[in-house]
């Protein structure tokens, strides 16, 4: 719980201006006298501002704040005690997602929300009891689990400039700096273009890294390819990683065995497969086109 002394100020910030709505709960204190109020409901401002003072005749208390992102991208915010400077600074600055929202709670501190209503954890996946699988170092979601990979040396993607898309669920909130891809038993034999991107489920693009160009890539190498802008999962669910390349000998990967006849596979969403965009050379295509569902299931993830 907040206590304010008598005259204090609460103030606040968000990245945008009339986007986050803030709402404080809590009690003013008069001698004997509880009032129970909403101390403070508004939008904060895109420089720090008061929203708050405490009055003159005793202490108050906050036993609540809501703080909500109508916005469609993702915002911060901040409050601070007693002025507006570093040192009145009473919370980090916080991330919000579209539509998000956080909850200060007396006796639990702060929680996030997706749209969903989904907590989010300090990982910034949501807390619904799913356990995290059993990938590299630092990464955040992978299409399937690292443990019982046979890593198979798969012909993916199926030919120079075709784009191959390999679907894998990602939570609300995380962060997509990279995409992790994992050569095989051939190496890549002059290349000249390469890329790697994210798609939604719609196949449109989300990030997307530079081109590679002749960037040597060898047999059994793990690539961390990095976005040229990170992209902030808005609403948990799957998503593609599309990944080309343009060589005299293009890669191999590292996949499962191969479906035996992929008709589950390739129920919609499919879950992997070369794309229609095929040609490409010094950028991703957006949106991708069709895909066709394939039968080699691919290792691929984001960190």
């Amino acid at each position: 719980m907040f206590t304010l002394a008598a005259n204090d100020t609460l103030a606040g910030v968000a990245s945008a201006g009339s986007e986050v709505t803030c709402t404080i709960f809590g009690m003013e204190l008069n001698g004997t006298t509880e009032t129970y109020k909403v101390l403070y409901q508004g939008q904060l401002a895109a420089s720090a501002g008061t929203i708050y003072t405490a009055t003159a005749n005793g202490p108050t208390f906050v036993r609540s704040i809501t703080v909500v992102n109508n916005d469609t991208i993702t915002l911060t915010f901040q409050l601070f005690r007693g002025g507006t400077a570093a040192t009145n600074v009473i919370t980090p600055v916080f991330s919000l997602l579209p539509g998000a929202s956080a909850l200060y709670e007396d006796g639990l501190g702060w929680q996030f929300f997706t749209t969903a209503g989904q907590i989010l954890t300090a990982s910034g996946s949501p807390n619904n009891g799913v356990p995290r699988l059993d990938g590299p170092t630092g990464i955040k979601a992978q299409s399937m689990d690292r443990a019982s990979c046979a890593e198979i040396n798969t012909t993916c993607p199926t030919a120079g400039g075709t784009l191959f898309m390999q679907a894998l669920y990602i939570p609300a909130g995380v962060t997509v700096s990279n995409i992790l891809w994992h050569s095989a038993t051939t190496a890549a034999n002059v290349p000249t273009h390469w890329m790697a991107g994210l798609y939604d489920i719609d196949r449109n693009l989300r990030a997307t890294s530079t081109d590679h160009t002749s960037e040597a890539w060898g047999a059994q190498t793990l690539k961390t390819i990095a976005m040229v802008t990170p992209y902030v999962i808005p609403t948990s669910g799957l998503y593609y990683v599309g990944f080309f390349m343009t060589a005299t000998a293009i890669i191999t990967s590292k996949g499962d065995t191969a479906k035996t006849s992929g008709s589950l596979w390739a129920q919609v969403p499919i879950m992997s497969g070369a794309s229609s965009s095929t040609g490409l050379t010094t950028s991703l295509p957006d949106p991708a086109g069709a895909i066709t569902a394939g039968l080699l299931p691919i290792w691929c993830a984001v960190s």
